[in-house]
C-alpha cells in the first residue's frame, strides 16, 4: 500500500494521510479509532488499520483517552498575531475561553493556506470544541471539527460566522473626513481584495461618490507588513500631487502614515489628515490618538464561542452570521482639536 513512515520522516503521519492511503475520509478513519459513532464496514476497516499499521501513525495520547468525545481546547487560526489587530482579537478570544473553563491553541498561518491547514488538521487531531478561523479559508480536507468564522463570513452555509460591518465602518469614518472640508482623499487598501478588506474599501468609494469626490488614482495598495507599507505610503507622499487627506483601511497602515509623513517634515493633520479602521489600542491611547472605527472584539469573542455553542452543541441547525457594528474613535490626527479626543 505505501512505504512506512520513519523516525527521520519530515513530518508525524496524520489522519489525512491515513486516510488518503486506506482511499477512505478523515472521518472514517476517526470512526475505526474511536469505535464509532458511525459503523465502518469490515472491509474499510482492514483497509484503515493496514494504512496506520504502514505509515507508523500513532495517535495523540489526548484523542484516544477522550474515546471520540471533545476536549476543553479551542483552536485559533489567525495570519500573524504581530499585527495589532490580530494580537488584540487573539487576546480577546483566549480571555473568553478562559472564562468559559477553555483552553486557546494559537496558530499563525502567515497568510498562508497551507500552514492553516496543517494546523487545522493539527488542531483536530486534538479533538477541540471548535476552531475559530480569521480567513475564509475552508479546509482542504474534510472533518468533523466544527469551525466558526470571524471576521470573514463562512464559505460555505453550514458554518456559522461572526463579522464587522465593515462597509458601515469605513463610510461612518470617511464621512467625518470629509465633514471636515478634506475634498482630495486617497484610501491606502491592503494588497488582499477578498473578505473584509472588500468592505472598507468599498465604504470608501460610496462616501466619496455620495459627496461627488473622485477616486480615481487615489487607491494604493500596501501590504499589510508595516516596511512594505512605508516603502507604498512614502512613494504616495513624495509625489507631486500629494492628498490632503489619508483613510487607511486598518490602524497599522494609518500608524505607518502618520510615521512617514512625520519623518518627511509633514505635520498631521495640518499638512496631512490621516484615520484608520481597527480601533487597536496603541492607535487610540497617547497623547496623539488616531482617528478611527473601533471595533467590539471582546463583543466578537463573546458571540463566535455562542455561535460555536448554539450551532454545533445547542441543536441550532445551520450557521448564521452575527454582524457587528463599529464606533467612530475621534483622535486628533482628522483635524478635530484636542479637546473633543473620546474613544481611548
Amino acid at each position: 500500500m505505501g512505504a512506512r513512515s520513519t523516525p527521520g520522516s519530515a513530518r508525524r503521519p496524520t489522519l489525512h494521510d491515513v486516510g488518503r492511503l486506506a482511499g477512505t475520509s478523515t472521518a472514517v478513519v476517526s470512526y475505526v479509532l474511536n469505535g464509532g459513532p458511525r459503523p465502518v464496514s469490515d472491509k474499510t476497516r482492514i483497509k484503515v488499520e493496514e494504512a496506520i499499521r504502514m505509515l507508523g501513525y500513532r495517535r495523540n495520547p489526548l484523542a484516544g483517552a477522550l474515546s471520540g468525545g471533545r476536549s476543553n481546547l479551542v483552536g485559533l487560526l489567525v495570519p500573524d498575531t504581530a499585527n495589532a489587530f490580530f494580537g488584540e482579537l487573539s487576546r480577546c478570544v483566549e480571555a473568553e475561553g478562559r472564562r468559559r473553563g477553555l483552553l486557546t491553541l494559537l496558530g499563525n498561518t502567515g497568510y498562508h493556506s497551507s500552514l492553516g491547514d496543517e494546523y487545522g488538521e493539527a488542531f483536530s487531531e486534538l479533538r477541540p470544541r471548535g476552531i475559530f478561523v480569521t480567513t475564509g479559508q475552508q479546509p482542504r480536507h474534510e472533518d468533523e471539527t466544527p469551525r466558526v468564522y470571524v471576521q470573514w463570513a463562512a464559505p460555505d452555509p453550514t458554518s456559522p460566522s461572526v463579522t464587522f460591518d465593515d462597509f458601515g465602518g469605513a463610510r461612518l469614518v470617511v464621512e467625518h473626513l470629509i465633514g471636515h472640508g478634506y475634498g482630495d482623499i486617497a484610501c491606502v487598501a491592503g494588497e488582499i481584495e477578498a473578505g473584509p478588506a472588500i468592505g472598507r474599501e468599498g465604504g470608501w468609494r460610496r462616501a466619496m461618490e455620495d459627496a461627488g469626490l473622485p477616486t480615481e488614482g487615489r487607491l494604493v495598495r500596501a501590504f499589510f507588513d508595516r516596511v512594505e507599507a512605508e516603502r507604498a505610503v512614502r512613494r504616495v507622499l513624495e509625489g507631486d500631487d500629494r492628498p490632503r487627506a489619508i483613510y487607511a483601511t486598518t490602524d497599522e497602515q494609518a500608524l505607518v502614515t502618520i510615521r512617514t509623513a512625520t519623518s518627511l517634515g509633514l505635520r498631521v493633520p495640518d499638512d496631512l489628515a490621516v484615520v484608520g479602521f481597527d480601533g487597536v489600542r496603541e492607535a487610540r491611547l497617547g497623547s496623539f490618538p488616531l482617528t478611527t472605527v473601533r471595533l467590539p472584539f471582546e463583543e466578537l469573542a463573546v458571540r463566535a464561542f455562542d455561535a460555536l455553542d448554539e450551532t454545533f452543541y445547542g441543536g441550532g441547525g445551520p450557521g448564521a452570521t452575527v454582524v457587528l457594528d463599529g464606533t467612530l474613535s475621534i483622535g486628533v490626527t482628522c483635524g478635530c482639536e484636542p479637546v473633543a479626543t473620546a474613544g481611548g
